[in-house]
């Protein structure tokens, strides 16, 4: 299971509770990547040979854009966060949801003026997280509106 990156994580440390960082829609939860301590393993470098999809503690954890770009999955299923929205007919994003503030910062161009590319992102991040899966994809959505128009898309 993979996710936009829309609940707050941190390499190390955990959240205000105590708990590991997660991701959370209403009383369903799990630990975002490397999240798991991992089985210790009586050859070492095999844990490091290994891509973050293909250690058996992942099954447990969400991952994100930084732990499968790359990687093909044989079925991904995508958590699409608050983030993505759909309204007016549209696909829209907020980037007051999206916990990833580095892709939020202004850019600093080569004539000196700031751009923000936080929509162009938040837009290719979702795009390599919905392109993991070769033999299906399964996708929620935490925006109502948005779960319901895919929801319609089904149906054609």
């Amino acid at each position: 299971m993979i996710a936009t990156y829309d609940w707050e994580y941190k390499a190390k440390g955990t959240d205000e509770d105590g708990k590991p960082w997660r991701v959370k829609i209403g009383d369903w939860e799990k630990p975002w990547n490397n999240q798991i301590k991992r089985k210790k393993r009586k050859n070492k470098s095999i844990a490091y040979d290994m891509s973050w999809a293909e250690q058996p503690e992942t099954i447990e954890e969400v991952g994100s854009t930084y732990t499968v770009q790359g990687s093909d999955l044989n079925y991904a299923g995508v958590i699409i966060g608050p983030s993505v929205k759909y309204r007016d007919g549209k696909i829209v994003f907020d980037k007051e949801k999206h916990a990833n503030k580095a892709a939020l910062y202004n850019r600093t161009l080569s004539n000196g003026k700031k751009q923000s590319f936080a929509e162009e992102l938040m837009r290719n991040e979702l795009n390599v997280l919905l392109t993991r899966g070769v033999h299906g994809l399964y996708i929620y959505a935490v925006d109502d509106e948005l779960r319901k128009v895919l929801k319609k898309a089904l149906q054609y």
